[in-house]
């Protein structure tokens, strides 16, 4: 609740280096993305970096880039550190390339900081290059990354119920997530959570109309809108009374063949749109995806999502599942005969499958896979569509996943996010699987 979400960048410099030369870096650093705030003092000793970390307020930072606009020794370093204080807040520091003259001598200062921080057992993520150039994408995915890092820190996944039946790879141990990202898990029965399940008639009319445009294989298609509508203002009461950063649910059997909640699959999609994001099945680790994925990506919908067929011929992959926003569609809106099943092609553009999962040791990896999701519709039911890796490899990105012992669903998310995951995962100290990689 409430996580940190400021990205700090704070510019060092020293008496022993040009200011002009700090000044200078410091000026045109400004304007190379918007998602920083920069602190306008300049630190040049200890006087004036007190100045400057006072304009930090650590408990609204998730994030802070440290810029060697000179060579520094380590004096402001230790101040910073006590600023800090024990909160885990990542740190980057960024250096001049200085290929030729070397006026500012910022590189040997990255060099300094990042040895001294590693005396303290801090890590610190290297970002290196001019204002203006290729670091500028450095910048964008370690501030998506430290977002990520914040949001999951301290994070509490509501579990309604528990993992569906038999998903026994699903189950997660609350000490092991702690343990792993300091989030805890606080779960709910079903019948508890059902008893809140009530809407006022006014309610349920109104969410009818979010299938104002869809078709139903019935004749009766408005007794088939107020039907789901009755359950997605049902579902979303119940919802409204946990108070979670993300939720998983078991939605199935008990709530999708429930006389009272009838088109539960449909209602989660339009349901997946909410602030809280929404993973179904009762599956824990989705749900921190998810999670994740919303601070690198705000307004974005990441789903979960099976790789439920290999088209070899094609080199590329069917994702296919139920529980996925329909602004996500490309094409018409379907509903079948039993009101269970709801039918899209989803839109094609750059996505990013992403899992993070605990290995049975209780170590946290993160798989990610960059990719396209194609024009080409697919002839599969439910939110389906063809992915296809960067660079090929569909059944070598689909047997590593298997081999790697992953559960049996993956994140997806709309956008290139595999170097902000490769990020967070050195901010958490994770494994990174991530098959055939080239970012930029």
């Amino acid at each position: 609740m409430n996580a940190p979400d400021k990205i700090m960048l704070l510019t060092i410099g020293s008496p022993l280096f040009p200011e002009s030369a700090a000044r200078e870096h410091m000026r045109r650093s400004a304007s190379v993305s918007d998602c920083f705030e920069q602190v306008q003092v300049l630190a040049r000793d200890r006087a004036t970096g007190a100045k400057a970390l006072a304009a930090i307020d650590p408990d609204r930072t998730a994030g802070l880039i440290v810029q060697l606009a000179t060579f520094a020794t380590a004096e402001i370093l230790h101040d910073l550190l006590a600023t800090i204080g024990d909160r885990p807040i990542p740190i980057a520091l960024w250096a001049l390339e200085e290929p030729g003259e070397i006026i500012t001598n910022s590189l040997c200062g990255l060099q300094l900081w990042a040895s001294t921080l590693a005396r303290f057992e801090r890590t610190c993520s290297v970002l290196i290059g001019d204002p203006g150039g290729p670091v500028g994408a450095d910048i964008e995915a370690f501030a998506a990354a430290a977002r990520a890092h914040a949001a999951l820190r301290g994070s509490r996944i509501a579990l309604i119920g528990s993992h569906a039946d038999w998903f026994t790879n699903l189950a997660v141990a609350p000490s092991a997530l702690f343990g792993a990202i300091g989030a805890t898990i606080q779960q709910t029965s079903l019948p508890g959570f059902l008893k809140h399940c009530t809407a006022t008639p006014q309610a349920e009319e109104e969410a009818a109309g979010r299938w104002s445009d869809t078709t139903f294989a019935v004749a009766d298609e408005q007794a088939a809108r107020a039907k789901m509508g009755r359950t997605y203002a049902r579902l979303a009461a119940g919802l409204d009374t946990v108070v979670a950063d993300a939720i998983a649910i078991r939605d199935w059997p008990e709530i999708l063949y429930a006389d009272d909640f009838v088109g539960t699959w449909g209602a989660l999609g339009e349901l997946s749109d909410r602030t809280v994001p929404i993973a179904p099945e009762g599956d824990v680790m989705a749900a921190v995806t998810a999670l994740a994925l919303r601070a690198m990506l705000p307004g974005s919908l990441p789903f979960l999502t099976d790789i439920s067929g290999l088209d070899r011929a094609n080199d590329r992959l069917v994702l296919w599942h139920y529980g996925v926003s329909p602004r996500l569609a490309d094409g018409p809106r379907h509903v079948d005969e039993t009101l269970k099943q709801e039918s899209f092609p989803l839109k094609p553009g750059p996505m990013t499958l992403v899992r993070l999962s605990l290995r049975p040791d209780g170590a946290l990896r993160i798989f990610v896979a960059e990719g396209e999701m194609l024009t080409e519709r697919s002839g599969a039911n439910r939110a389906a569509g063809y992915f296809r890796p960067d660079g090929g490899g569909a059944e070598a990105m689909v047997r590593g996943f298997v081999a790697a012992g992953y559960e049996h669903h993956v994140t997806a998310v709309y956008g290139r996010v595999g170097q902000a995951a490769d990020v967070l995962a050195q901010m958490l100290g994770a494994t990174l699987d991530e098959p055939g990689a080239k970012h930029g």
